[in-house]
């Protein structure tokens, strides 16, 4: 019978991997030609903005006192937006495993809580909540904590759109559902029939003619044909069972005809579309609740800590008031300072180390090594102040000749990155060698309110003393500049002098710091990002044209092969050449590699001209607040866009997907450009906008037919300057696909389990392939390494075993598919799973009469036939609190359900009427197991168009009397878009024993939004603020008090 089983379970496989593309619930992401027809994602931004400054003031992470909501999340995230956008991300990723389920198992009807399973589905939320707490508890994954927030929330969300309870309470919640071990609301009974006949034309339906079409004051949902469970079939003329009535379902052309489904606002897809609006509503207000509540919600069990991690809610700051300041060490590092570096090492680390540790920091740090020649000159810049440490303990020095160093170009490139009324440090033994620049020094110090603090070791430690009267009369540079700008010059007879004086230099920086001297930056000043401009790889004569827009703060121009900085001109928008001697300009050259370094760069076209033979390798890049980040995406059937795990198949049809950070005001967008690893263009293809908000999303669909490096955007400024952002994305296309079997919740503890594969060739030739697959816990038992031939156009199905020895462990697998002949990896999969903490029960069917081969329940008779089957429920120290089916025409009979241990034998018996059945077996705790019974197939289903396969439950059996079909239920990583309005509607609300009622409706702006609006003018719509919403205290809820 096993075998059997695993037999059945291949079967079903092949049928899981068929494509379909129907939408039976709220959208995964915003429809442009429903504009009011809100989805997952819309959603998803509204109520974890809202449940997230409850957070914040719940937790005094901010002052919330008088202040509009907008404003409080605005206090935290501010200007700071890299912490913003990574907050937007998370969003998109929690809707991202939503929609696994909403695409991959569209058949399995309790996720979208349909066919009457309230129950189970409000059952199977709170198994996962649990499952999650205690996840949270023990060791922490935040990426599967994330994943089952998002599987949470896509149940409870659908509730609203496919249940009558907004048709009976219309935008008030259930605060109980996925959350209580009961329910306080009446449950239409299975043998019920809640629903009248309604018209189902499109006329009729815009007419809405079928807004009255229920019958109950029940909790009821509708049917979906081609689902787990199946419409029985009426009683009585013109009633009978709802059904969820969107177009791809053809059980609402049987009584009761129509449906209750209001997913959409569009009366050609959904019913019910004049209650859309409430459905979202009241989603949007159980998502808040369920996250947020401050004895139920999601957060209070996470905990601080987690809750910030798996929501992001983060920000640079960490709590501390950035200063509109930066520190700056400029450090000699030629030999003769070997006796002096290890003081200076150790003092400057320890200094970076205690400023970081105070309640105010600086902006950035800096570090410049000077050496002689010029060209050995180094410099970093960095916000990190434990990337700062690490390059100061990593210091070395050699080298130098003879005594005088190129100290002042030191200077000159620190003075050039640091922020204005900022301190430099010049650590040295040695005079400039470069004193002519002593005039530049002091104007680029003056003219940014600098103060360079001299430390000195008497020169050149014991070299070439008989100099020492030429090298005292040439230190005296440091000490004219240090009178025209307010420095200071101290010397030191030894090295433990010069350490003391830089743990005394720490002191008066903390001081200065922490007082009000520099100006905090608020949010204004966060540190820009590091932008890519272009790669390009260059041959004699070639000319590279650099693209610098008005957002560019300064440029940095790497060149890789030159033997020296001659070999290249580089030319501002003007025609003027660029060097060393330019103003805001550093120029670095080591190792074949020339770089500059310019600080505001002219905006316009430069030109950078290779004039030998030898190519050259030119990587360009910015610091900008405007970014861009990319994914390539696959295109369902209805023109959603869906995540690609993995590589793409050459010569199929794709969405690249790119998503603009802080476009500035006036940009305008033109093209999405596909770059090999040369910089050069594959593919340029028109942009096309598909999201404002929270995020700048542009797309354009391509076909790949070669290998890219990266994806570019290309569009013009606000003064009509040509732009390019660069990011790096690579693409291999192959001919071989490989997707696992959707997996959804834990591993059964001490229970195989069965992980399966399939393999497609979509080439011209034979292929020899091997199927590795292996894990970090040695949990996989079987089948490794599986190697075998394919044809072209044919799939294989492989599969391994696991058995989960250890409770409530994290195991990762990982599957790669690699050609046997070349030995190239073509494809690799990786997927996190848990292992349950308990025992949890399964269920398997056991025997099935096939006496329904040939019913299809359409004639009278399929009452008179009748069929017998057989289950098996296991369980283990959980008792089982309940056994359910899902028609009113089959009879259970089974033992006691009092006992601690299974297992637990179950005769099913009924007629041929109706196609499938669905066994549910719930634990004390609500875990459930399912056995599903497929009678036979419907005829009426050759009409259907669905949204993607049939998996089913991993603990489950399902026997086809003529079809093996249907597939196990998973979680199959997915990116989908989301663009949301401009404005966040708000209702304050008494939160009731059982709902939360609204009390005014009020809209507000949320403040990340309405920066946004100010810089993409041309890409926003704006509406109009009907009420403000202010916290009167830091604690009091946005909805108002809970009672």
């Amino acid at each position: 019978m096993k075998h059997l089983k695993f037999l059945i379970g291949y079967l079903m496989f092949l049928v899981s991997l068929v494509d379909r593309s129907s939408v039976s619930a709220f959208p995964p992401q915003t429809i442009y030609q429903e504009s009011s027809t809100k989805s997952h994602a819309d959603i998803n931004f509204y109520a974890i903005f809202l449940s997230t400054h409850q957070f914040l003031l719940r937790n005094n992470f901010v002052n919330g006192t008088g202040k509009l909501v907008s404003e409080v999340l605005g206090d935290f995230f501010g200007r700071d937006r890299d912490s913003l956008t990574i907050f937007h991300q998370n969003i998109h990723k929690i809707t991202d495993y939503q929609n696994i389920i909403q695409r991959e198992l569209v058949s399995v009807a309790h996720y979208h809580v349909n066919g009457e399973q309230i129950l189970t589905a409000h059952n199977y939320i709170r198994s996962l909540r649990r499952s999650l707490i205690d996840l949270a508890q023990s060791r922490p994954d935040i990426d599967i904590l994330r994943e089952r927030v998002g599987q949470c929330l896509y149940t409870l969300q659908q509730f609203y759109s496919n249940t009558n309870w907004v048709e009976l309470h219309g935008d008030t919640i259930i605060k109980e559902f996925g959350i209580s071990a009961a329910l306080s609301v009446s449950i239409s009974n299975i043998s019920d029939e809640p629903c009248s006949d309604c018209p189902t034309d499109l006329a009729s339906l815009q007419s809405g003619l079928c807004k009255n079409n229920t019958r109950t004051t029940y909790l009821t949902s509708g049917y979906k044909s081609e689902q787990d469970v199946s419409k029985p079939p009426s009683n009585n003329q013109g009633i009978g069972k709802c059904s969820h009535g969107s177009q791809d379902d053809t059980s609402r052309l049987k009584s009761a005809t129509g449906g209750i489904y209001k997913g959409r606002s569009s009366s050609a897809h959904a019913p019910h579309f004049h209650l859309h609006y409430e459905a979202f509503e009241a989603a949007k207000l159980a998502t808040v609740y369920f996250l947020s509540d401050e004895n139920d919600g999601l957060f209070s069990h996470l905990g601080i800590y987690l809750t910030k991690e798996v929501f992001q809610i983060k920000s640079k700051k960490e709590n501390k008031e950035v200063k509109d300041y930066s520190i700056t060490f400029v450090i000699d590092v030629t030999g003769s300072m070997s006796d002096n570096i290890a003081g200076v090492i150790q003092g400057a680390a320890s200094f970076v180390d205690q400023i970081r540790q105070s309640e105010r920091i600086p902006e950035k740090y800096i570090l410049v090594t000077f050496s002689d020649p010029v060209d050995l000159e180094k410099i970093r810049v960095t916000n990190d102040a434990d990337e700062m440490i690490s390059w100061i303990n990593g210091l070395t020095v050699s080298g130098g000749g003879d005594c005088p160093e190129y100290s002042l170009s030191g200077l000159i490139a620190g003075a050039t990155f640091s922020n204005h009324n900022s301190t430099i440090y010049i650590y040295t033994d040695a005079p400039a060698k470069d004193e002519s620049r002593e005039t530049e020094v002091i104007e680029i110090l003056q003219r940014k309110s600098i103060t360079p603090k001299f430390r000195l070791r008497p020169e050149c430690g014991t070299r070439r003393k008989r100099d020492t009267d030429r090298y005292k009369r040439q230190s005296s540079v440091y000490d004219s500049i240090a009178q025209a700008t307010g420095g200071d010059v101290e010397r030191f007879s030894t090295s433990a002098e010069l350490a003391d004086k830089v743990q005394e230099d720490l002191m008066s920086e903390l001081l200065f710091i922490q007082s009000n001297s520099s100006q905090a930056i608020s949010q204004n000043n966060l540190p820009s990002s590091i932008s890519i401009i272009k790669w390009r790889y260059t041959h004699t004569d070639q000319l590279t044209y650099i693209e610098v827009d008005n957002s560019v703060d300064s440029l940095r121009i790497e060149i890789n092969g030159t033997s020296n900085s001659s070999e290249i001109h580089l030319r501002n928008p003007n025609g003027l050449l660029v060097d060393s001697g330019s103003r805001d300009v550093t120029l670095q050259y080591s190792d074949n590699l020339t770089i500059f370094l310019i600080e505001s760069p002219s905006k316009g076209l430069w030109t950078l001209e290779n004039i030998v033979s030898n190519p050259l390798t030119i990587n360009i890049t910015a610091n900008s607040s405007f970014d861009i980040s990319s994914s390539l995406r696959e295109i369902s059937s209805e023109g959603f866009f869906y995540p690609l795990n993995g590589n793409p198949v050459s010569g199929k049809e794709y969405v690249i997907v790119v998503l603009l950070e802080n476009l500035p005001a006036n940009f305008s967008i033109s093209s999405i450009v596909l770059v090999d690893e040369k910089g050069n263009a594959v593919t340029t293809t028109v942009a096309n906008l598909l999201s404002v908000t929270p995020n700048l999303q542009y797309f354009a669909k391509t076909k790949i037919f070669k290998q890219i490096a990266g994806v570019q955007i290309h569009g013009q400024d606000s003064t009509s300057q040509q732009f390019i952002r660069t990011c790096k994305h690579t693409i291999n296309p192959v001919d071989v696909t490989l997707k696992m079997k959707p997996f959804i919740g834990d591993l059964s503890l001490s229970n195989f389990e069965q992980l399966e594969y399939n393999i497609t060739n979509h080439g011209g030739n034979n292929r020899s392939l091997t199927l590795d697959v292996s894990d970090d816990k040695g949990y996989i038992v079987d089948n490794r390494s599986i190697h075998f031939h394919i044809s072209p156009g044919e799939s294989e199905n492989k599969q391994v075993f696991i058995l989960g020895t250890q409770p409530s462990t994290i195991v990762t697998v990982t599957a790669s598919l690699k050609d046997e002949e070349s030995h190239i990896v073509l494809q690799k999969l990786s997927k996190k799973l848990t292992v349950s903490s308990a025992i949890r029960p399964t269920c398997n069917l056991t025997s099935l009469g096939d006496i329904c081969q040939n019913q299809r329940g359409n004639g009278s008779n399929c009452y008179d036939v009748l069929w017998q089957g057989s289950a098996q429920v296991n369980f283990s120290g959980i008792r089982i609190a309940s056994l359910d089916v899902s028609s009113s025409s089959v009879n259970l009979t089974h033992g006691p359900l009092w006992s601690l241990y299974g297992p637990l034998e179950v005769t099913l018996k009924g007629d041929c009427c109706t196609r499938s059945i669905v066994l549910t077996a719930t634990d004390n705790d609500g875990f459930i197991a399912q056995c599903r019974l497929q009678l036979f197939r419907d005829d009426s289903s050759n009409n259907v168009i669905t949204d993607s396969s049939e998996p089913i439950d991993k603990k489950e059996t399902v026997l086809n009397l003529t079809i093996l079909g249907a597939a196990i239920g998973g979680a199959l990583a997915g990116i989908v878009i989301f663009t949301t309005g401009v404005l966040l509607k708000i209702r304050h609300s008494s939160l009731k024993s059982s709902k939360v009622k609204d009390d005014t409706d009020m809209q507000t702006g949320i403040s990340m939004v309405e920066q946004s609006d100010k810089n993409k003018t041309a890409h926003f719509r704006t509406f109009m603020l009907r009420e403000s919403i202010v916290s009167s205290t830091p604690t009091e809820s946005f909805f108002g008090r809970v009672h």
